[in-house]
């Protein structure tokens, strides 16, 4: 991978990192739309999933005394069982399907996030949706690798709180990262070939939820979705486009 790749790969991790400190989700699918014009999709997950990690990681850690625990441990619970049932049908999708896949997935959050919340709402309400809701995502987060935005709005239903949500959507997807990392190496992934990228985009991730945390809060919010809808667009359009003309 070259250093000008880096560099946009890194750019995308900060960028993305800084949205996810304000919304609270939504910079995963970001990095995600990036590292699949370098990477295949079995390539972009585990590396994504490490990134993310230190991502939601840092969020949870400066909004720690917001996290609602009683929440993440019900969500956390089936994670890795329920990635090891993902793991076996990950290599069954064709890798220009899963680009496609993942990229329609990033046009339905930002052009129709209601559907999204529909079908969430299907598991029911209350704090035992956790349970379920922690088994789809652990399942589905080994062949597709983002699911925050499905899965978001069940949060935001029980913690109506903002900072509360946030930090607790965050500590929920770390350990769904955390989940996946293991999963991946369990597997056999070599993460040690890729240090260079997992270098820029730890770094990158850990500057972007300080620069968030701080800076971007005082941004429009109207502005802020315009900007962020127009460059999910254009990146999951290409990814489309690459997949089905490559």
């Amino acid at each position: 991978m070259s250093g000008l790749e880096l560099c946009l790969i890194g750019v995308a991790a900060l960028i993305g990192s800084a949205i996810a400190a304000i919304a609270g989700l939504g910079g995963g699918i970001l990095l995600m739309a990036v590292l699949l014009q370098f990477l295949n999709p079995l390539e972009v997950i585990p590396i994504h999933a490490v990134i993310q990690l230190a991502s939601n990681s840092s969020r949870a850690v400066i909004l720690r005394d917001d996290v609602d625990w009683g929440v993440v441990w019900r969500f956390a619970l089936l994670l890795l069982p329920a990635g090891m049932a993902g793991l076996l049908v990950a290599g069954v999708f064709p890798v220009d399907v899963g680009s496609i896949l993942i990229a329609v997935f990033a046009l339905v959050f930002v052009w129709w996030p209601q559907a999204l919340g529909k079908i969430a709402s299907l598991l029911g309400s209350g704090r035992q949706t956790f349970i379920p809701l922690g088994a789809i995502a652990g399942f589905l987060n080994i062949p597709f690798g983002v699911t925050g935005p499905a899965i978001a709005p069940v949060f935001r239903a029980e913690l109506p709180l903002r900072t509360a949500m946030v930090a607790t959507f965050a500590m929920a997807q770390t350990f769904g990262h955390l989940a996946k990392v293991f999963l991946f190496a369990a597997d056999g992934f070599a993460y040690f070939d890729h240090l260079p990228l997992l270098a820029i985009g730890i770094s990158a991730v850990i500057v972007g939820t300080w620069f968030g945390t701080r800076v971007l809060r005082n941004l429009s919010e109207q502005l802020f979705g315009h900007l962020f809808r127009f460059v999910l667009t254009v990146i999951a359009i290409r990814v489309i486009l690459v997949a089905l003309f490559s």
